[in-house]
């Protein structure tokens, strides 16, 4: 196989550097900025290998985008359909890790576990009795490779489990109690704990609201999914007022986080930085879907993860 330029965006998980060091036929380019990755590509480098889009990354040498994420609703899926650009996601590499990331989430947040991480800075002793997870009601809202692992371990637990899919036709998994997305206000209503799992909507527009979070009333929010599923605002109103017993939040409308954003100073809240599905053993696994997808770009196999022509986020 010829040699391949691939150019990797600054920003990337764990070891994904390493996978494509370990490569035959690669050459690595690993620029220190984002216009340092134009360079790159407009020198001829045909591959990208990213999570973070802009628009001047869209170069005429490019030929395939090698997603390090699994989301796909930051790339311009009809200019990528128009000039025939490969785009490719490391769906289900990380869903164990994010759902580990999950539990742990809500463990802080029934547990008081952020409150009692407060109190060490001030070195300040208080017994704050939490709650157990065994017995509470949880509503999953998106049921792909993520939930699904959420699912499987929320069993083990001894939770109650309501999924919410935008096809529950479609679900072959663990959850019995599967329902559409126009059953989520009845779920809010059920549940002790909503956790959303689930991609961005097309429109970017939020699926939990006000009128949620009342339903969901004296309960625990955790969004490892996207952050624009959630109305920031309404939520942030809700914690403040103590309606919402707490947030656990991997992802958050704006990112990084503003400083100035109450959620950093709400009590009730556990904010960590879209690190979800990063741990050491990420980059051996999305290493083994980039070098299928290697094979089949030089003719000999089949890609893995590779995002229809003409899909929409």
């Amino acid at each position: 196989m010829n040699e391949l330029h691939v150019v990797l965006h600054p920003r990337f998980p764990p070891a994904v550097d390493h996978a494509l060091r370990a490569m035959p036929g690669v050459v690595l380019h690993c620029p220190h900025d984002e216009a340092g990755v134009v360079r790159a590509l407009d020198a001829g480098a045909k591959v990208l290998v990213t999570y973070i889009w802009r628009p001047e990354f869209l170069r005429p040498a490019l030929r395939w985008v090698a997603g390090a994420g699994a989301g796909i609703e930051q790339y311009p899926l009809a200019q990528f359909h128009e000039r025939g650009i490969v785009l490719t996601t490391a769906a289900g590499v990380h869903a164990e890790c994010v759902a580990e990331h999950a539990f742990a989430l809500m463990l802080a947040l029934t547990r008081r576990i952020g409150e009692a991480a407060r109190h060490m800075a001030a070195q300040h002793w208080q017994a704050l009795p939490g709650e157990q997870l065994a017995g509470k009601k949880l509503a999953i809202v998106g049921l792909g490779r993520i939930g699904e692992q959420v699912a499987r371990r929320a069993q083990g637990w001894d939770m109650e489990i309501m999924g919410i899919k935008r096809d529950p036709r479609r679900h072959g998994g663990a959850v019995r109690d599967v329902r559409g997305e126009d059953q989520l206000d009845a779920a809010c209503e059920w549940a002790d704990i909503l956790l959303l799992a689930a991609p961005a909507r097309p429109d970017r527009s939020a699926l939990v609201g006000e009128e949620q979070l009342v339903r969901l009333g004296r309960g625990w929010l955790v969004n490892v999914g996207r952050g624009s599923l959630v109305d920031e605002a309404a939520l942030v109103r809700a914690l403040a007022a103590g309606r919402l017993r707490g947030a656990g939040l991997d992802v958050t409308a704006v990112e990084p986080l503003p400083a100035d954003s109450p959620l950093w100073r709400l009590p009730n809240v556990v904010v960590t930085a879209h690190n979800a599905g990063d741990s050491p053993g990420f980059g051996p696994r999305w290493g083994a879907i980039f070098g299928r997808n290697l094979a089949a770009w030089a003719g000999g196999g089949e890609w893995t993860n590779r995002v229809p022509a003409g899909a929409t986020a």
